[in-house]
């Protein structure tokens, strides 16, 4: 971190008492590493201990001692550790756990990205979004169709940017997304001006050109035009409290789903009732997950307006797409094989994973925000050719097919198509989800 924004942000690590010396609580960690200290007893002996510290690890941010009298130890409760991010009137930004396990580095990174997002500009930013540099071939349309799957309903038209993008290397998961997008846009049960005005707000948070300029187009066509769209930049004042409340939703969905509360998702729910609010988190969704995907491959926006989704429907048939030759997964290794089958650290599984357990407990006594269906009543409004060949006990999963079922299948499409098509290996793929959901602090 200190490497990736020590231009923006000044990095200091302070040195304080030893939280684990000879003569004091002493860990037997510690004497397995090597690390064998006494409390030092005077400000030169702290330093040098300090110094040892900065030379084993390889500290390249600054290091400062602090007093023997432990008044910055003491100040910012530091023992043994801790992370602090300051602005630049020396107000605390972000306060982390104590350490070991509150030592989050991953929560102080998201703190700074979004302090220094949150930062004025000194001018406005009019450059461009960045286009594709040579990392994925835009393919023309005509090309394009020819790698996607053959057509079951409607007819060709042109695509999307983002789809032409992808269409060399994952059509099947492309035309899936392509079904999606139209399912968002054109058959969702929210009026049309609320859902691109969610969008909108989604795509702004995010600082997605490419999604702030589709929604600006739906929301001509529903008849909301100049200052009425940039009112959704703000507070969303002069709004109806019942819309309000939808769209200040879907910015804190989008920016800091974690802290949604209880009483702002009844309050959603009085106002829209269930199987609308579900289609809301459906939305805000797969709006952040196209954001990111048009982010991270520098998606420039159409020339032109940006079209309707496409109203199509492709073939299921994997075989109908004779492009499509997805490689086969490589076996492990002898080595993966003979890797250690349980986690052996005491110290690591007396806490961490205890303190693991004891969050989901809590979680699992909670009371839903929402009923969970039964899978009959699942089963009942699925639409045709969604997968019903034996029941779902994932809870997540009965809510968004009981009260959303064609907009969760469509997603559902999407990530068998992307399994199917991407073929990861698994340890690569299950550590991107744990850094993902991590990040998010998700729970599940």
């Amino acid at each position: 971190m200190h490497q990736r924004f020590k231009d923006r942000v000044q990095f200091v690590a302070v040195y304080v008492r030893e939280a684990h010396p000879t003569d004091g609580w002493r860990m037997e960690s510690n004497d397995r590493a090597g690390i064998s200290l006494s409390q030092p007893k005077e400000l030169l002996e702290r330093v040098g201990v300090a110094q040892q510290c900065c030379a084993a690890l390889e500290i390249t941010m600054p290091m400062v001692v602090d007093e023997m009298n432990d008044r910055v130890g003491h100040a910012y409760s530091g023992m043994p550790d801790r992370l602090y991010l300051l602005d630049k009137n020396s107000n605390v930004v972000y306060k982390g756990g104590r350490g070991p396990f509150g030592f989050k580095v991953g929560e102080l990174e998201q703190a700074v990205l979004l302090h220094l997002l949150d930062q004025p500009v000194s001018a406005p930013v009019t450059a461009p979004a960045p286009k594709l540099q040579g990392c994925l071939p835009i393919l023309s349309d005509d090309e394009a169709w020819r790698r996607l799957p053959a057509l079951e309903k409607g007819t060709r038209q042109p695509l999307p940017t983002w789809a032409r993008a992808l269409a060399a290397t994952m059509p099947r998961t492309t035309a899936a997304m392509l079904e999606l997008d139209a399912l968002h846009h054109e058959h969702s049960p929210l009026p049309p001006g609320l859902r691109a005005k969610m969008r909108w707000v989604a795509a702004h948070a995010n600082g997605c050109v490419y999604s702030e300029a589709v929604a600006a187009a739906d929301l001509r066509r529903a008849g909301i035009v100049g200052a009425d769209i940039e009112k959704l930049a703000g507070e969303f004042r002069g709004l109806p409290d019942v819309e309000r409340a939808a769209l200040l939703f879907a910015r804190k969905l989008t920016l800091a789903a974690s802290t949604v509360t209880d009483a702002e998702m009844t309050c959603l729910r009085d106002c829209y009732g269930d199987w609308q609010v579900v289609a809301m988190v459906l939305l805000v969704s797969y709006a952040n997950f196209e954001d990111r995907l048009f982010l991270s491959l520098g998606v420039a926006p159409e020339a032109s307006d940006p079209p309707r989704p496409l109203d199509v429907r492709f073939a299921r048939d994997p075989s109908l797409n004779r492009h499509v030759q997805a490689p086969a997964r490589k076996p492990p290794d002898d080595m993966a094989r003979s890797g250690p089958s349980r986690i052996t650290d005491q110290e690591w599984l007396a806490r961490s994973y205890s303190e693991l357990q004891q969050a989901l407990d809590l979680q699992r006594e909670r009371s839903p925000r929402i009923r969970v269906p039964t899978w009959e009543e699942v089963l009942r409004g699925l639409p045709p050719g969604a997968p019903a060949n034996r029941p779902l006990r994932i809870r997540w999963s009965l809510v968004c097919l009981g009260y959303q079922p064609e907009l969760a299948a469509g997603w559902s499409a999407c990530t068998r198509a992307f399994g199917e098509e991407a073929r990861q290996d698994r340890v690569f793929e299950e550590s991107l989800f744990w850094v993902v959901t991590r990040t998010l602090n998700c729970f599940y």
